[in-house]
C-alpha cells in the first residue's frame, strides 16, 4: 500500500469543501464510479513532487493532479498586526511566492489553485462554494492552456 502523507488543516478544509459538493474522500485509484467525483491525497513522493490531491471530477475518466496554496495576506494582518509598510512587504512576498508555485505547476503539468484564506475552523457554505469555483475556473482555464 502506498504512504499517505498526513494533510495539512488547509487541505483538510478543501476536502471538506469538496466533500460538501458531493466529491468522495478515497485512497482507491481504480474502479471509481463514471458519474461520482472523487479526492483522492497524493502519496508521499507525489506531494514532494508537488501534487496535492488527485481529483476526478464527475462525469470524467482523467484523475487531475492538483496543487492547492492560500495567499496568507489576510491571516497575516489578523494574527500579526504589521504596519502599513510591514503589510505591503508581506503582500509583495506572497505576490511573489505564488507566482513561482504557479510557474512551477505550469511547467510540471500540475493544476495550481489559489484558494482562500481560512483559518482552519469549520467549513462554512461560503468557504465551500469558494473552494469549488477556484477549482473549477482553475480547471477551465488549465482544460484551455493544454
Amino acid at each position: 500500500m502506498r504512504a499517505h502523507h498526513r494533510l495539512s488543516a488547509r487541505e483538510q478544509a478543501f476536502v471538506h469543501s469538496l466533500q460538501y459538493h458531493g466529491f468522495r474522500y478515497t485512497k482507491r485509484r481504480r474502479n471509481l464510479k463514471y458519474r461520482r467525483g472523487y479526492i483522492i491525497p497524493a502519496t508521499k513522493r507525489e506531494d514532494a513532487d508537488g501534487v496535492d490531491f488527485w481529483i476526478k471530477i464527475p462525469k470524467e475518466r482523467l484523475l487531475y493532479p492538483v496543487q492547492i496554496t492560500q495567499r496568507g495576506v489576510r491571516l497575516y494582518r489578523k494574527y500579526q498586526r504589521p504596519s502599513a509598510w510591514q503589510l505591503q512587504e508581506f503582500i509583495k512576498y506572497a505576490d511573489a511566492r505564488i507566482a513561482m508555485k504557479r510557474r512551477m505547476c505550469r511547467a510540471a503539468k500540475i493544476i495550481f489553485v489559489l484558494l482562500r484564506d481560512h483559518e482552519h475552523r469549520t467549513v462554512t457554505e461560503n468557504v465551500a462554494n469558494a473552494d469549488i469555483k477556484a477549482l473549477r475556473a482553475t480547471l477551465k482555464e488549465w482544460r484551455r492552456r493544454r
